[in-house]
């Protein structure tokens, strides 16, 4: 089994070149499905149901975890057993069609206040170099909406 699940974390990498996030999560979710299909009833991977996997969405949300959580663990499963199928491990995918994750609701973004927008732009000191690039990069992600990241990553 741990060849297949090596397989398929170099096919996430290499084929559908998966960002190493992607990978690290999906493979995550693959090592605790494995995990919990030991402890449940000592299933190997392969021989799933439908059912069991069922069972493993309800026992993580019983658990706690957030909808957004078991909605990826559900993508997980699904694209490891597309995996598996297409590799000519199994002739069909156990993942019900038909599973619906609630992921919850969407909470809005905090808005600054006048003042506080007024404070953030006011905290370079701009006595030097270092001063006016701050306060000009802070001007730039406030008037524009863009990320930390994606300003850092701009070659001007």
């Amino acid at each position: 089994m741990l060849d297949l699940t090596q397989a398929y974390e170099n096919y996430l990498i290499k084929v559908k070149q998966a960002s190493l996030n992607t990978v690290s999560s999906y493979m995550r979710d693959i090592r605790q499905f494995v995990g919990w299909l030991e402890s449940f009833d000592g299933s190997d991977i392969l021989s799933v149901s439908g059912s069991d996997i069922n069972a493993y969405l309800q026992y993580l949300q019983s658990s706690g975890k957030s909808g957004a959580t078991v909605s990826r663990t559900l993508a997980s499963l699904k694209n490891f057993y597309a995996y598996a199928v297409s590799s000519g491990f199994l002739n069909e995918s156990p993942v019900p069609s038909e599973v619906h994750i609630e992921r919850g609701e969407k909470k809005m973004p905090q808005i600054l206040s006048g003042r506080e927008v007024e404070l953030l732009l006011s905290q370079p000191s701009c006595v030097d170099a270092k001063g006016f690039r701050d306060k000009a990069m802070l001007e730039v992600m406030y008037a524009t909406g863009i990320r930390v990241s994606e300003l850092i990553a701009l070659n001007v």
